[in-house]
């Protein structure tokens, strides 16, 4: 049995709510370079990182330079002007008050930190998170890199750390770290794929706070 004491959520896809208009967004810019049937169910099976390798297969052949620019230009300007209609995952809320009875909480996400803390300013999360990190300086960091200056940063043992998310790259990043991590199949990826890296995936954040406060590690080795 282990008793955590400090929860890192992910943000995008996890907490926020923002997978349809992510996939909307990636499925016209693919359109406009030469791949117009791709399918929300292709986005959400093929989403992996980096993301010249999921591009790539979304697009049938290998990404360009240019056509990653042209895919990260499109998605900056058309998230940025929606990202404040953007819900909440629907248990956003009441997971994390499930959580906040038993153990501390962060956030940590690979969005900007300017987009990251407006939005939850936005929704009025700030006083729940010990430290909210997204990305800043340049260069493109793995998650592994960002949660790994997270933990150190807050001073996070290993064997009383979960990490909740909702990609593979969010598993990996936590068990190449030593940390626990709870998926859940209402983001990025599918829950097929989820259920393939061995860790305990779930349907609701809900559930997620549930599984976290039961204490039991049963993740992958």
């Amino acid at each position: 049995m282990r008793h955590y004491r400090h929860v890192v959520w992910d943000w995008n896809g996890t907490l926020l709510d923002d997978f349809e208009i992510t996939a909307r967004i990636t499925i016209e810019a693919l359109a406009e370079l030469g791949a117009p049937d791709v399918t929300i169910e292709e986005v959400r099976h093929h989403y992996c990182r980096p993301l010249s390798r999921y591009f790539s297969t979304l697009l049938g052949r290998e990404a360009t330079a240019a056509d990653l620019h042209h895919l990260g230009s499109r998605y900056d300007h058309r998230y940025g002007a929606l990202m404040h209609q953007l819900p909440l995952a629907a248990d956003a809320v009441a997971a994390l008050e499930i959580v906040a009875g038993a153990a501390s909480q962060s956030l940590l996400s690979m969005a900007p930190q300017e987009q990251l803390n407006r939005l939850v300013d936005n929704h009025g999360l700030r006083p729940r998170f010990t430290l909210i990190e997204g990305f800043t300086g340049i260069g493109h960091p793995t998650k592994h890199e960002s949660l790994g200056r997270h933990c150190r940063t807050l001073r996070l043992e290993r064997h009383d750390t979960c990490l909740i998310g909702d990609t593979i790259d969010d598993y990996e990043a936590a068990r190449s770290l030593g940390f626990a991590v709870i998926l859940v199949a209402t983001g990025m990826q599918s829950r097929a794929r989820l259920e393939s890296t061995g860790a305990p995936v779930v349907n609701s954040l809900r559930e997620a706070a549930a599984l976290f406060l039961s204490s039991r590690d049963t993740t992958k080795s």
